[in-house]
């Protein structure tokens, strides 16, 4: 194993560890956390099993296994920051809806 797979497993396993504690004190909700733990797994199989990291080094086509991995990260991550936008668009709609709603009721209030 690579430096950079110990250090991508540490990571990992750390990163598992914070997602978990945070669904358990109730400050990640569990739609969100299911995107972290499912990178963090594949991280954390990507950088224990060689075979597997070479398997996806050569499918792809990139030279090392190191940058495979890291490739992995970044997939994960733009995966992350994809969802993250659909959600923030739909609570941006909701917000448009709520302020028409309450512009509404302020100027029914306002007639009576």
């Amino acid at each position: 194993m690579s430096t950079i797979q110990y250090i991508a497993g540490t990571v990992s396993l750390f990163f598992l560890f914070i997602v978990l504690f945070s669904v358990y004190r109730g400050k990640l909700r569990e739609a969100y956390a299911l995107i972290w733990l499912g990178i963090a797994i594949g991280i954390l199989l990507l950088s224990l099993s060689e075979k597997l990291l070479f398997f996806l080094t050569e499918l792809v086509g990139i030279k090392t296994p190191a940058f495979a991995l890291l490739s992995c990260l970044l997939m994960g991550m733009l995966f992350l920051l994809f969802q993250m936008t659909l959600v923030i668009s739909k609570h941006n709609e909701k917000i448009i809806r709520l302020v028409e709603e309450l512009a509404l009721l302020k100027e029914k209030q306002d007639r009576q």
